[in-house]
């Protein structure tokens, strides 16, 4: 990863810290992390009743809808699109969430949703800096979800139980073998990335 440059979108853990201090790296933030937080705040709020949350969420969700309206258009035209409107959304979102920090406990849930919305700001919004980010890695979550599903019905290095009957995840094999071997390479490497991170 020394070599590398470009955007890197992570979530809020701590070890990938470093890779923001690597020369012409630019981190960005998912937005569905953010937007999880909200979803978690919203089911402690008072059933039927409007709250909070919901304002965090319901500006969330127009981000999203102008990235469904910009699908299929072109890089250029999706970064014009996206200064004319996720700019003036994301004003609104980071105006609310400045008026609303002071007001929550930070040991709520509404007050950690916040919170992260906060911490992780200029990292949220980089993706509207060009056409070609996306807003969150959702993808690449889909992509790994076969090998984190694997890794945890496999055998598990930490254990040292007494030996048990492996029960295998075969939902990898279901792949084309192309497809399988292009992911188990990428996920060798970012696990190498990790471990370079931790040393």
């Amino acid at each position: 990863m020394e070599s590398y440059r470009g955007y890197v979108m992570t979530d809020d853990y701590a070890g990938y810290n470093a890779l923001a201090l690597q020369p012409g790296v630019e981190r960005l933030a998912c937005m569905a992390h953010a937007r999880r937080k909200f979803v978690e705040a919203k089911k402690v709020q008072p059933q039927g009743k409007t709250g909070r949350a919901d304002v965090a969420l319901a500006s969330i969700n127009k981000l999203y809808g102008i990235e469904r309206e910009l699908k299929d258009v072109s890089d250029e035209q999706r970064y014009i699109g996206r200064q004319e409107k996720s700019l003036p959304e994301l004003a609104k979102l980071k105006a609310w969430m400045e008026k609303t920090q002071p007001q929550v406990t930070s040991q709520s849930a509404l007050g950690k949703a916040v919170s992260y919305l906060a911490n992780n700001w200029s990292r949220l919004e980089r993706y509207i800096e060009t056409g070609f980010l996306p807003i969150d890695n959702n993808a690449a979550e889909r992509a790994i979800r076969p090998f984190a599903i694997g890794r945890k019905a496999c055998c598990s290095a930490t254990r040292r139980k007494a030996p048990q009957p492996v029960r295998r995840s075969t939902a990898w094999s279901k792949l084309p073998n192309s497809t399988t071997k292009s992911l188990i390479s990428g996920c060798a490497t970012y696990l190498s990335a990790c471990r370079m991170l931790h040393r």
